[in-house]
């Protein structure tokens, strides 16, 4: 009793540590994720074009070929959001206090899904969890430089949160067509703040398709679905595709396919699931040994030295832009000035996070699809970043993935200070750089 007394203390301790760092580093202009200053640029650019125009023709100005006009691969609904209920934007500096102030939202709305989710679990050890949101360094550099990325996080949570309360919904029958709005609604708009979050709308459809509410409401979902689909289906047809062609031109979106882009993407996703791995069962080793008791898991597992085989022979790791690929490719860098020791070290970290990933998904057949679909997306996009990943997949493990955590204030401690390595090392990163 008295052992976890003291680790409940030092949670509150570590709780206002990371809120106090993450109010320090807008005080300082944090810029861990290292593009923060540039991107800010080309936001302020973007919105300076819909604040001066009316609403149809800023999309339509989204298909310019002229950076200082619009410079972003994302659809414009953040600028519209801005333009039509954010009153700040007058001014650079209280615009970029606005967009900090509204980042609050995700820890905010985290802590809330965590306390939706895990009922039974102390209320420090939540808050423990949702405080980890403030030692990303994306989400960190989103927040100060009025980025793009953590509107998206928003509306994720609270397609969870109201997917979650219709699901669990009586039969009232006005409730529920006003909740399934609300998770249609929400779901529908994380699209636009953030392709790749299509996933999320999927997850909530299929949900909603499984789940014993009434066929009616079912058919309601499949014409809300469709009605919040227009307006990108309309953005696709000025564009030419997915996002506008001029990022789709230098993204090589849809023209090519980044095959060597799975290893790295399977890197960046077990480094946030390697610590979660604890919470896993009772005993970490016991459910190692379960995994590697499993013969089917060996196939599996075999099939990496496909993969490797494709690497050895087709993939011309000398030729590749150094940007993105994530903190293992960093990290080879740094250490090892031969290609053929970057080579040798960046492969293995490919095998063992496989190994990582497979552990973690357990044979869940959700959780396998969902990260197929990170798979397939990190094969079609250029440069492959990891702040496509930094803080989604720690939402969505606590959140849309089925993860059955045993939580304690130790191992969550632990991922406390495993992801405060990596915003440290990213600080002294980009300062250096």
């Amino acid at each position: 009793m008295l052992q976890k007394n003291y680790y409940k203390y030092f949670s509150y301790f570590l709780i206002t540590l990371s809120v106090s760092s993450y109010f320090i580093g807008f005080i300082y202009e944090e810029n861990s994720a290292g593009g923060g200053a540039v991107d800010y640029i080309h936001v302020w650019s973007n919105l300076q074009t819909f604040l001066n125009n009316s609403i149809v023709d800023g999309i339509h100005l989204t298909t310019s070929y002229d950076t200082e006009v619009y410079m972003s691969a994302r659809p414009p609904l953040l600028y519209l959001v801005h333009k039509l209920f954010n009153p700040f934007v007058g001014s650079e500096i209280i615009f970029k206090r606005s967009v900090f102030a509204m980042s609050l939202m995700v820890p905010v709305l985290f802590y809330i899904s965590l306390k939706q989710k895990f009922k039974k679990e102390e209320n420090v050890l939540l808050v423990l969890i949702s405080s980890i949101i403030f030692l990303s360094p994306y989400f960190r550099t989103s927040s100060y430089w009025a980025l793009e990325e953590n509107f998206g996080l928003i509306a994720l949570l609270l397609s969870f949160l109201f997917l979650n309360i219709f699901l669990n919904n009586s039969n009232d029958v006005w409730k529920n067509y006003y909740q399934l709005f609300l998770t249609i609604f929400f779901s529908s708009i994380c699209v636009y703040f953030d392709q790749k979050l299509v996933i999320i709308p999927l997850i909530c459809f299929s949900q909603i398709l499984l789940s014993n509410k009434p066929v009616k409401l079912k058919f309601f979902s499949i014409f809300l679905y469709f009605i919040f689909s227009l307006p990108f289906i309309y953005l696709i047809t000025i564009w030419g595709g997915i996002i506008p062609h001029r990022d789709a031109l230098g993204r090589s979106v849809g023209n090519k396919l980044f095959i060597h882009h799975l290893g790295y993407v399977l890197t960046i996703i077990a480094f946030y699931l390697l610590p979660l791995l604890l919470l896993k069962g009772e005993n970490f080793f016991l459910s190692l040994k379960k995994f590697f008791n499993q013969k089917k898991n060996f196939y599996l597992i075999s099939l990496f030295f496909v993969y490797l085989i494709y690497l050895l022979f087709f993939y011309q790791y000398e030729k590749q832009i150094i940007m993105g690929k994530g903190f293992v490719h960093k990290t080879a860098l740094l250490f090892f000035k031969d290609i053929l020791y970057q080579k040798i070290f960046i492969y293995i970290s490919f095998f063992f996070s496989w190994i990582i990933i497979l552990v973690y998904l357990d044979g869940v057949l959700k959780n396998k699809l969902i990260f197929l679909y990170f798979f397939l997306l990190s094969i079609v996009v250029s440069p492959l970043l990891q702040e496509y990943f930094d803080p989604l997949i720690i939402i969505m493990a606590f959140t849309f993935l089925d993860s059955k955590f045993f939580l304690n204030y130790k191992k969550l401690i632990f991922i406390y200070f495993y992801l405060s390595i990596l915003l440290i090392s990213s600080n002294i990163y980009y300062y250096n750089l």
